[in-house]
């Protein structure tokens, strides 16, 4: 756990670079997800999901939303 906080810092720190980039949020609902915070994954995912038309994205990502 540990690990997945110090990466989600580290991710969080480059949020005004990356916030309209999809892997960025998808990427922290990862970390998120991996520290049991559900809700706030639950919305990293829909942001994500908002940034991106790929349908493969798209689809792993509403995945993710089930």
């Amino acid at each position: 756990m540990l690990g997945a906080q110090a990466a989600l810092d580290e991710v969080d720190s480059l949020r005004d670079e990356l916030d309209r980039y999809h892997l960025f949020h998808a990427t922290r609902a990862d970390l998120l997800r991996t520290l049991g915070r559900s809700v706030e994954a639950r919305r990293a995912d829909e942001r994500a999901l908002g940034l991106t038309a790929n349908p493969a994205e798209r689809a792993l990502l509403e995945q993710r939303l089930t």
